[in-house]
């Protein structure tokens, strides 16, 4: 499959983008391409949406205004309980068209009943890492061969213990084993609110990454390990992260919504060796999957609690959203094409960006591509 893109405006000039069997390529297509034009949107690299929890599209407005553990405990995991595979499947095919809508292109998630996710994602032609969801001692890791055996190059896996608070230390120390011995990343909430911390300091001495780091883990898996939220860091525990290139995912949507916090390190945590992306956290929790509001209100944020405007530059924030990944021949072609909320006039090279940032939504997007495939068609 061959498509031509014609006239997109690429970091405010011009441009023509040959896409060939899913890859970006140089010189023009054939004469059997799709060609497309372009003219007058901007094309940026796929987002990446880094913590989902997809088929909580399904739970969108339960239990809204209340605190984590409340929401957790009242609502969501009652809710759960009545799930099943069509259910599961329902979710997360319209979390995946939602994401595709507003120019995600891969998203990182965790949840159970995976096969009827896996089915939705191959359905949609999205990437996706997805979570085995693991609580308590961590019983049912022996699903976790089976899934593998579902490996798709758009498809892969990962174990995904809850938090430090719902999974024993057996339960940690087992998915850690399993992760090194199957060579998959941990996907895991971690320092999402004071609470949690106040917790760890009592029932184990030490606050939630320094628990981790006693139990050996930070050591075992290093950068193959993914964190949600780390919004409640000491400054021990951001040389921690940082010091095993730990992936640190910002929920700033979501975290405000629940009231854990705004002050997300994110300067410090990427100084200090980590590598940091964002995400918009479950639907019943962020209320949408629109990984441009997200990189608004992280944006916001830092320049707010840090009281500087240039703290957290545009450019900074995309690349955090994209993975810094780029449009350039011998990349896969995950892109998406949108409409900026700009005259011409303020089109140029300058703020290109920051017009994509600060000015548009989610519902601008017209164009999205995953691996050279339409998968969302708005012109």
């Amino acid at each position: 499959m061959s498509l031509f893109l014609h006239n997109a405006m690429l970091n405010g000039k011009a441009v023509d983008i040959t896409i060939v069997d899913g890859l970006i390529v140089n010189g023009e297509c054939g004469p059997d391409a799709d060609v497309i034009d372009c003219t007058g949107l901007a094309v940026f690299p796929g987002l990446m949406n880094m913590h989902s929890h997809a088929p909580m599209t399904l739970f969108r407005g339960l239990g809204d205004d209340q605190p984590l553990d409340v929401w957790l405990n009242k609502y969501i995991w009652p809710a759960e309980q009545k799930l099943n595979d069509d259910l599961v499947y329902q979710g997360t095919l319209q979390a995946c068209r939602e994401m595709h809508a507003s120019g995600t292109t891969a998203f990182n998630d965790m949840y159970f009943r995976l096969p009827a996710m896996a089915q939705a994602v191959r359905d949609s032609g999205i990437r996706a890492r997805l979570g085995l969801n693991v609580f308590g001692d961590a019983d049912n890791l022996n699903e976790i061969e089976k899934l593998l055996t579902l490996n798709s190059k758009p498809l892969t896996f990962s174990i995904a213990p809850h938090s430090i608070y719902t999974v024993s230390e057996k339960g940690l120390r087992r998915c850690a084993d399993a992760c090194r011995d199957l060579h998959l990343p941990m996907h895991i909430h971690m320092s999402e609110t004071q609470k949690e911390v106040d917790d760890c300091l009592r029932e184990h001495g030490c606050r939630p990454w320094e628990y981790l780091d006693k139990l050996g883990i930070l050591d075992q898996l290093g950068e193959n390990i993914i964190a949600a939220h780390c919004l409640h860091l000491s400054d021990s525990e951001i040389r921690l992260i940082g010091d095993h290139h730990i992936t640190c995912v910002h929920c700033p949507n979501s975290n405000l919504k629940l009231g854990s916090g705004y002050r997300f390190q994110m300067l410090e945590l990427i100084d200090a060796g980590a590598n940091v992306m964002l995400g918009t956290d479950g639907s019943a929790s962020s209320n949408n999957l629109d990984m441009i509001e997200v990189m608004k209100t992280a944006a916001l944020l830092q320049k707010g609690w840090r009281m500087d405007p240039s703290a957290v530059p545009a450019d900074l924030i995309l690349r955090l959203a994209t993975g810094g990944h780029t449009i350039a021949p011998g990349q896969p072609a995950c892109l998406f094409l949108v409409k900026l909320n700009t005259s011409d006039i303020t089109q140029s090279e300058n703020n290109t960006t920051s017009n994509l940032v600060y000015a548009t939504h989610g519902e601008n997007v017209k164009l999205t591509i995953v691996d050279g495939k339409i998968v969302y068609n708005n012109l």
